[in-house]
């Protein structure tokens, strides 16, 4: 048993290289065997094969444009959850995108940020975990089924990577773009250990539509201190020696960017375009208009993500 468990170990890449991670490990040999036999191909009975967690703070409209450009594009079943959170003057705008959203998607009040998290994911029971924030767009029609083709305890499939991210808004630098091995099914794939350090191409264990085993996450996020999406993420990097040598797969062109055009957060000063402030957002919700996300179709991440909103009438509004 102990020869497979090291064989195991070493195909998911467990390099122990700290006393916390030797910890972890001990905690992922009890599931490893298991894992090792299961078909992640297969959903469990009834359940879908994907569960996606939406992070969402006084940007009803962002979000509203997120849920669309995500259900005319996506093709094939996943379940999303929205874990929100709002100020007063925000909270009627949720309540109202929330009952237009009621049939298609979970909404989850945030109490406490990391106990709601970890609740949202023990009792879930899908195969793949992937997580987004509400200043996402969906760029262009892609099948779940292919993003899930990968197998996650080797491969993380990332949405918003592509042959053409050149450029690290968060760093605001260019990145050189890694060597790209065409896959049968038209996607690519790289090591992110062979990407550039401090790169879009070296960092798999981010927030941005990711798809990692969901078991594998529970125990990560059992085991990690954080309050809010930015110190999860943050937080997360204690464990990126156990995913840097697992192999990133992506679509030829982004499927997913992030609009950083506000900040809803303080405790990392993170670069944003400065384009719409929320209270300005607020009031295009309030006078029943909606972000024109089919303007943002199939451009390249380095032009999306700079991208001024054009705003719309909302049907029936």
């Amino acid at each position: 048993m102990k020869a497979l468990l090291k064989v195991l170990l070493g195909r998911l890449g467990l390099e122990v290289q700290t006393a916390r991670l030797a910890r972890l490990r001990d905690r992922f040999q009890a599931t490893l065997v298991e894992w090792s036999a299961r078909d992640f191909r297969i959903a469990p009975d009834g359940a879908y094969r994907a569960t996606g967690i939406v992070f969402s703070r006084d940007r009803a409209l962002q979000l509203d444009a997120l849920l669309e450009s995500w259900f005319a594009q996506v093709d094939g079943p996943a379940k999303l959850v929205v874990l929100w959170t709002a100020s007063p003057v925000h909270e009627v705008s949720y309540r109202e995108l929330a009952g237009k959203w009621a049939s298609r998607v979970e909404w989850v009040r945030e109490s406490d940020f990391r106990e709601d998290l970890v609740s949202i994911v023990e009792r879930d029971v899908s195969t793949h975990l992937f997580f987004m924030t509400d200043d996402a767009l969906i760029l262009q029609p892609f099948r779940m089924e292919q993003v899930l083709l990968p197998d996650p305890r080797h491969e993380i499939f990332s949405l918003c990577h592509s042959r053409d991210l050149d450029w690290c808004f968060v760093h605001q630098k260019a990145q050189t773009v890694p060597d790209l091995e065409p896959r049968p099914d038209g996607t690519l794939s790289w090591r992110w250990k062979d990407g550039e350090a401090f790169s879009d191409w070296s960092f798999p264990l981010s927030v941005d539509g990711k798809f990692f085993l969901r078991e594998e996450m529970e125990v990560l996020l059992s085991d990690l201190p954080f309050g809010s999406p930015n110190t999860l993420e943050q937080s997360l990097q204690i464990y990126q020696p156990l995913f840097a040598g697992r192999r990133g797969v992506c679509f030829a062109e982004a499927a997913m960017v992030n609009v950083p055009c506000n900040a809803v957060q303080t405790q990392f000063a993170n670069p944003v375009t400065g384009a719409h402030s929320t209270d300005d957002l607020l009031r295009e919700w309030q006078r029943g208009n909606r972000i024109a996300w089919e303007d943002f179709k199939g451009l390249p991440p380095r032009e999306a993500e700079r991208k001024a909103y054009r705003f719309v009438g909302r049907e029936g509004v």
